[in-house]
């Protein structure tokens, strides 16, 4: 059973979400607009505050789907070694989804729905970090970043220091900043697109 749960939670993490809106609901290829990505930021800049949203809630569900429902069915033992790798398998295939030729999005909302459900006060302590510093630059790239950072701080800080959560956490920031490696470059050179808080889809970006 573990080798089902494995290639299932592959294939949740995989569906393409922000690909799918973009393509039935508004005609378009995600992968053309913006930066190309399938994620909510893109979908978020491309379309407006309640797509991205939308894209978002559903992107943190298929990873909390992956760690919760679908381990405590599948799985012997929920929120131990079998669920983590659940997890991991998750963000792989939002990552590398094989409905779009291995390409996807940056892992980073999938990442926080398997963390929500294996470490709930952490990941909202690393979502407020995530929070606090998107308000201040206007990067969801950089509040990103930070929070990758911040998460296995206080996954030791508030006791929910499991060995295969710490793991897990590692693994899913190394994957988001080796995910961000361009964005971390543009926001090197002052080029990082930033969002601007109401505005509404083709508006300028305020820098």
């Amino acid at each position: 059973m573990t080798a089902i749960y494995l290639v299932l939670a592959y294939l949740l993490g995989a569906i393409p979400t922000g690909y799918l809106f973009a393509r039935f609901v508004k005609g378009l290829d995600i992968r053309t607009v913006g930066s190309g990505n399938i994620g909510a930021t893109n979908v978020l800049r491309a379309f407006g505050w309640k797509p991205g949203l939308a894209v978002l809630a559903a992107d943190v569900a298929k990873g909390a789907l992956v760690a919760g429902p679908l381990a405590s069915w599948l799985t012997a033992a929920p929120g131990g070694w079998v669920a983590a790798a659940g997890g991991l398998a998750a963000v792989l295939g939002h990552d590398y989804t094989v409905f779009l030729g291995m390409r996807g999005g940056k892992g980073v909302a999938t990442s926080c729905g398997v963390l929500l459900v294996l470490a709930p006060r952490s990941t909202l302590a690393a979502l407020a970090v995530f929070a606090v510093v998107v308000r201040a630059t206007r990067w969801v790239s950089a509040g990103s970043l930070a929070g990758a950072l911040a998460l296995p701080a206080f996954l030791w800080l508030l006791g929910e220091r499991q060995a295969p959560v710490l793991c897990l956490s590692v693994l899913l920031g190394a994957f988001i900043w080796l995910k961000h490696i361009p964005n971390i470059r543009r926001m090197l050179a002052g080029a990082e697109p930033a969002i601007s808080f109401g505005r509404r889809p083709g508006d300028p970006e305020r820098r």
